[in-house]
């Protein structure tokens, strides 16, 4: 298991070093409340130090980070504390915390992995590291959308996609990246696309299908004969 862990947080380091960090400067956001490259990294970074942390607290026993429990509280702390910093603090944490994401995972044995993680008692904690390379793909997909750079974009979802599908082992986990894929192509009037994605997101998890009768994602699609015979 930590070999393949290894691995995925290699192939993480290496996107977020090729299409964020070479776009991250103190440059102003164009628009008020805009995210720039400097604060999609930062909020990446925070991320993986609150599951660095995780690691060290599940394997040694000691207090776990302190983090809101709830993500849109996080996110907007995170936010209000980095958003100021220099892009040179930024860049050096951001490298900074995947030496610690590493070294966090060799210091745990096979058996720390399995254990129940922190912030989600229901999943081991190996699943953290699928989940922070998953994170990356949806503000890699974000960055390059502000950008209008629509093919990077695409590539992002689909890389998030294949970690998820090859890393998660459980039909939620599995069913929430398929159908998330569906709702890149959706948003963007792509129904030839989304439609095989949502059947199968769908039918990973069934309780997606009444999330999905108001999920404003589905808006663009919403008139497609396929979807309104899916969702009854």
């Amino acid at each position: 298991m930590k070999s393949k862990l290894r691995d995925l947080i290699k192939a993480a380091r290496n996107r977020e070093g090729s299409e964020l960090v070479p776009h991250v400067n103190d440059a102003l956001p164009d628009k008020p409340g805009h995210w720039t490259a400097k604060d999609q990294l930062a909020h990446t970074t925070a991320w993986r130090q609150v599951a660095a942390a995780e690691f060290d607290a599940v394997r040694t026993g000691g207090p776990g980070p302190v983090v809101s429990d709830d993500d849109n509280t996080a996110n907007a702390e995170i936010y209000a504390r980095t958003h100021d910093q220099s892009a040179a603090s930024i860049l050096d944490a951001g490298s900074s915390s995947w030496d610690q994401l590493a070294a966090a995972l060799e210091a745990c044995s096979e058996e720390d992995l399995t254990k129940p993680g922190l912030r989600d008692a229901n999943t081991p904690l190996s699943r953290r590291i699928p989940d922070m390379a998953y994170h990356l793909s949806e503000h890699l997909v974000y960055w390059h959308t502000d950008r209008g750079d629509e093919a990077a974009a695409e590539q992002a979802a689909k890389w998030g996609y294949e970690v998820a599908s090859s890393a998660l082992p459980d039909d939620r986990g599995r069913g929430t990246a398929v159908y998330n894929l569906a709702c890149f192509y959706a948003k963007r009037g792509r129904a030839e696309e989304a439609m095989p994605l949502l059947r199968k997101g769908i039918e990973l998890r069934p309780d997606l299908r009444e999330w999905a009768k108001q999920d404003t994602d589905l808006d663009p699609i919403r008139s497609t004969p396929e979807l309104a015979s899916l969702l009854g």
